[in-house]
């Protein structure tokens, strides 16, 4: 069989019936059945697969969806796992939405656009309107957020209400999937309405997401933890899974034998050094990942390159570096000549210590991608890490980033300096 590239097919329902090759990651769901916490926030890279990843959960879950998905896991790890997790299959009201195109350059225009999907969010929902298990006041609540004709109060409430409403309708709790939760916080604070934005977020989040009793379980993905004081506060239920930690390391990305496997199965294996090298080097709470991205985009071109590069914008970054010191600067350099660095990780951003922390600015080069930990030590006010670029491909998207940005204060002695160790004073 020639098997198609899924590049930029995140539903699950395509890649499975359409013949694309498709890395099975299903066990997650074994996992996530065998024991899951209230809520769960899984930070990654872009272009990772998180949307691939929770449109697998939908399309298991969901009740709506029994009839589609009744023959998409035939074979795949949660099939083999059994007949008690495959009786999981289309047992769930899930609500699945995503955030990642709330691109707005202003507060009135993102609520706008809020607005907009809200409404778009309860069409896709619309039989609820007629449901006569749900109540009637809600049902008018309901048709107002649909029709748009409601406010920034009432929208801040929109997504709990569209919970309990499934919740009345099915007589099950639901399960809740949100993708790239973080996506318009990023934006917000790019363009200066963070904190408009973070207060809105943090009603419509947590309203749904603390104490729900309409509520099974959530499961959000995003490339930033934001700091739990700032949009989770009271929010004790939270489970948060970073690269820095072993919870479902293996979900997201491809590991070292899924790589060897995709390569045997297209006959392309004398290609694996070269993907070593270009692809690999992410670690993940300690396991080896490959960047998924880059090497589907390897087997559909045959041939190495800077697939990455582009694939998420880059303001926060930009900000930080207006405001890196001297020392920091050589530690950057000195990073592109394959030295570690040490630092301070700290994963719970907060916005406003950005352009002022140094700490900061490491933290979010490495949950964005561009750098991975090779050694870790928990300390007083974070995890003590040696930090790396993982691979050729960041190397040189790093160069053209990060590095360009800082062109002309450097002579090009000071660039070729030797490979070894940088430790900045914690």
């Amino acid at each position: 069989m020639k098997w198609q590239m899924p590049i930029g097919v995140d539903n699950f329902f395509d890649i499975r019936s359409k013949h694309y090759y498709f890395v099975d990651k299903t066990d997650f769901i074994r996992q996530l059945i065998d024991g899951h916490s209230a809520v769960t926030l899984i930070t990654r890279p872009q272009r990772f697969g998180k949307t691939l990843t929770l449109s697998m959960l939908e399309y298991f879950f969901s009740i709506e969806k029994e009839a589609q998905s009744r023959h998409l896991f035939d074979g795949l790890a949660i099939d083999r796992a059994g007949a008690d997790y495959m009786a999981h299959r289309g047992q769930y009201p899930v609500l699945f939405l995503s955030l990642k195109d709330l691109k707005d350059l202003t507060w009135p225009q993102m609520l706008q656009s809020l607005s907009s999907w809200i409404s778009y969010w309860f069409i896709d929902h619309d039989y609820l309107a007629d449901s006569p298990s749900v109540n009637p006041d809600l049902r008018r609540r309901f048709l107002a957020l649909k029709q748009q004709a409601s406010g920034q109060n009432e929208m801040q409430l929109a997504l709990a209400l569209l919970v309990k409403m499934m919740h009345q309708h099915f007589g099950k709790p639901v399960i809740l999937l949100i993708d790239e939760y973080d996506a318009p916080i990023q934006q917000a604070w790019e363009h200066g309405f963070y904190t408009e934005c973070i207060a809105f977020m943090k009603q419509f989040l947590g309203s749904v997401l603390k104490g729900n009793r309409d509520l099974d379980f959530a499961v959000l993905t995003g490339v930033l933890r934001v700091a739990k004081e700032s949009i989770f506060s009271n929010l004790n239920n939270l489970d948060v899974c970073s690269v820095m930690d072993a919870a479902y390391r293996e979900v997201i990305g491809f590991t070292p034998q899924e790589v060897a496997q995709m390569a045997e199965d297209l006959t392309m294996a004398e290609a694996l050094p070269d993907l070593k090298k270009w692809y690999d080097g992410y670690l993940f709470g300690g396991a080896e990942i490959y960047n998924p991205w880059s090497i589907i985009n390897f087997f559909r071109h045959g041939e190495v390159g800077d697939y990455w590069v582009n694939t998420s914008g880059n303001g926060i970054i930009r900000e930080m570096l207006r405001h890196v010191t001297a020392d920091t600067e050589g530690d950057l350099l000195a990073l592109l000549q394959g030295c570690q660095v040490t630092a301070l990780i700290r994963e719970g951003v907060i916005y406003e210590d950005i352009g002022h922390d140094t700490d900061a600015l490491y933290t979010m080069l490495l949950t964005t991608g561009y750098l991975t930990a090779v050694s870790r030590r928990r300390g007083i006010g974070g995890i003590r890490c040696e930090l790396v670029i993982p691979n050729r491909e960041v190397q040189d998207i790093y160069r053209f980033e990060i590095l360009d940005k800082m062109r002309g204060r450097y002579s090009v002695s000071r660039l070729e300096t030797e490979p070894g160790k940088r430790v900045r004073p914690l």
